[in-house]
C-alpha cells in the first residue's frame, strides 16, 4: 500500500515562486509561476519538468504573481506585476491571450480564481488591488470591472458553491478577502449578497467543499475558514466559531481542504506546512508535515488528494506524496 513520502523540492525558476497550481483533469499535471518570467509544467507522478512557457511582456517587468488552471484544464492564467493577465494554451505551449491593465501589481501572491462551472470565466484583483475584474476568456478584453468593492487590497478570491445559503438563484457568485479580514460575496455584475468581518489581518480564505448542510446528519457545519494573523472559521448565520493557534506569530498565506472535507492543510511565513483533522466541532491539529527554507506564498492538493504541492520565496516548488488517491486507478506496485 502506498505511504506518504518525503518531500521533493524542484530547483527550475530562477526567481521566488509566487504560485501553482494542479490540473482540475489530469490527476498528476500542475504548473508553478514565479519572478523569473516563466510558468513551469510539471507531472507530480516522476517528479519532472515537462515543459516552460516564458511570459511575453514590455520592458523588464516580467513577474508572475499567480497562477491558475481554467476548470477544462486547456488553458492557464498567469498574473504578472506588469498589470497583466496572460492566458497559456497547455497543449499548444503558446500565449494566446493578454489582457493588459487589468491586474494588481503586488509583490505578494495575486488574486487569481478561475471558475469551477464555466471554463471561460475567471476573475482577479483589480489594477489598484481593491476592486474586480472579470473575464470571459472568448474576448479580446476583460468583461466587466467591479470598483473599490473593499477599502483595502484584496488578498484572495473564491468561487462559491451556490448551495450556500446567501448564493442560492445566483449561478457564479465570487468571495473576496480584503487584507483587514473583510469578506464580501458578490454576484459578477457587482451586487452584494453577504459580508462578514473576523477582526485580523487575511490572507487567504476556502471554503468546505461538500454541498452546504450536505453532512450536517453527521454533525459537521459548512465552514468558511479565513487565514492570516491567525485561522478563523466562519459559520453562516452563527458567526466565527473556532480560531487556530499553533501557528503563533507567522502569518497564514494558504489553506486547503482535501476533497472529502476530512483533512485541512495550512501554509505560513517560516515556510511551514501543518495538517489538521476536521471534526464536526474543531479541527485538530495533527502535525507539520513539509518545510521550506523561506516563507510559502502558495500551496494546492492533486485532483485525488495525493500529492500536495507549495511554492516559496526559496526560489522551489515543494512536492509532497500523501498516500494512496481517494479513488480512481494507481500504477504503485511492489516487486518483492
Amino acid at each position: 500500500m502506498q505511504k506518504e513520502g518525503s518531500p521533493v523540492f524542484l530547483r527550475y525558476h530562477q526567481g521566488s515562486v509566487r504560485g501553482v497550481s494542479f490540473s482540475p483533469r489530469d490527476r498528476y499535471l500542475f504548473c508553478s509561476g514565479a519572478y523569473d518570467g516563466k510558468v513551469n509544467l510539471y507531472t507530480a507522478q516522476h517528479m519532472e519538468l515537462l515543459m516552460c512557457y516564458q511570459i511575453a511582456s514590455v520592458g523588464m517587468t516580467r513577474n508572475i504573481n499567480a497562477v491558475r488552471f481554467t476548470s477544462d484544464g486547456s488553458r492557464i492564467l498567469a498574473a504578472t506585476t506588469a498589470r497583466r493577465l496572460a492566458v497559456i494554451d497547455v497543449e499548444r505551449g503558446e500565449q494566446v491571450m493578454t489582457y493588459d491593465n487589468c491586474a494588481y501589481d503586488t509583490k505578494d501572491r495575486a488574486s487569481l480564481a478561475a471558475d469551477p462551472i464555466c471554463p471561460n470565466m475567471a476573475v482577479c484583483s483589480s489594477a489598484n488591488g481593491k476592486g474586480l475584474t472579470l473575464f470571459d476568456l472568448r474576448m479580446p478584453l476583460p468583461l466587466d470591472f467591479v470598483y473599490d468593492l473593499h477599502d483595502n487590497a484584496i488578498r484572495d478570491l473564491l468561487f462559491l458553491h451556490s448551495s450556500w445559503p446567501f448564493v442560492r438563484s445566483h449561478q457564479s457568485t465570487v468571495l473576496s478577502l480584503s487584507a483587514d479580514g473583510v469578506c464580501k460575496v458578490t454576484t459578477l455584475d457587482g451586487r452584494c449578497l453577504h459580508g462578514f468581518e473576523v477582526g485580523h489581518g487575511a490572507n487567504s480564505v476556502a471554503a468546505t467543499p461538500e454541498a452546504y448542510g450536505s453532512a450536517a446528519e453527521d454533525g459537521f457545519r459548512s465552514v468558511l475558514l479565513v487565514g492570516g494573523d491567525t485561522v478563523s472559521g466562519y459559520v453562516p448565520d452563527i458567526g466565527v466559531q473556532e480560531r487556530l493557534c499553533e501557528h503563533g506569530k507567522n502569518s497564514v498565506w494558504k489553506l486547503r481542504y482535501t476533497s472529502n472535507g476530512g483533512l485541512l492543510y495550512t501554509a505560513c511565513n517560516g515556510g511551514i506546512v501543518r495538517r489538521y483533522r476536521r471534526y464536526p466541532d474543531q479541527h485538530k491539529f495533527l502535525g507539520e508535515v513539509l518545510w521550506h527554507e523561506a516563507n510559502i506564498q502558495d500551496m494546492d492538493l492533486s485532483l485525488y488528494d495525493d500529492y500536495l504541492i507549495t511554492a516559496s520565496k526559496d526560489r522551489s516548488v515543494g512536492v509532497l506524496p500523501l498516500g494512496p488517491p481517494n479513488h480512481g486507478w494507481t500504477e504503485y506496485c511492489e516487486l518483492c
